[in-house]
């Protein structure tokens, strides 16, 4: 198999993985579900990784990816919903505060944009990790201050996805940061002068 196929086979992984994630939650089972959704961010790591490892860089495999994320947002947030229902009264607050920020730069970007922006910023990489490694002591009821920072990345984040596509509406693809963009729409202003 052509190795620049494995980013976009481990995307489709992730997204395949998605019912018997929900499907764990629904029958009540922690272990099952905490497996499942481990191997899914696994995948999420990976994919990334070889995609640079191999320059297999693509529209689909981007949609695949972003595709993929929200499709794990969505079912971990409602398996931790339906396993750990008293932790997710208590951090509602929280969660609902991440996923608006999460949500609210695909809105943006369709209503904006047509599509969703899909930038994969360092910020939105390092806040998937955190929000991810957040979750074992919140779980565990051993402290819940790394999920409300990481929600607080989470925000930032989104905040700063929506500041590049008002800068670069017009850019597809990566976009390390906003940093990135302004240089970016710079020179293609210096180019049209």
């Amino acid at each position: 198999m052509n190795r620049k196929l494995w980013p976009n086979l481990l995307s489709a992984t992730r997204i395949a993985l998605m019912p018997a994630v929900l499907a764990s939650a629904l029958a009540g089972s922690r272990p099952w579900f905490t497996v499942l959704i481990a191997i899914s961010l696994t995948t999420d790591a990976l994919d990334g990784f070889l995609a640079r490892r191999f320059n297999a860089y693509t529209d689909l495999g981007r949609k695949l990816d972003s595709a993929a994320d929200y499709l794990t947002m969505i079912a971990g947030s409602a398996g931790i919903a339906l396993l750990w229902p008293e932790i997710m009264r208590r951090e509602l607050p929280w969660v609902v505060t991440g996923l608006v920020a999460f949500f609210a730069v695909i809105v943006y970007g369709f209503v904006r944009l047509g599509h969703a922006p899909c930038y994969h910023t360092w910020a939105s990489k390092t806040g998937a990790v955190l929000c991810t490694l957040s979750i074992v002591p919140l779980l565990n009821e051993w402290t819940a201050l790394p999920f409300h920072a990481a929600i607080v990345l989470l925000v930032a984040t989104g905040v700063e996805e929506i500041v590049i596509a008002l800068l670069i509406p017009t850019h597809v693809g990566e976009m390390p940061t906003v940093w990135h963009a302004r240089r970016r729409r710079r020179e293609r202003n210096a180019s049209q002068s």
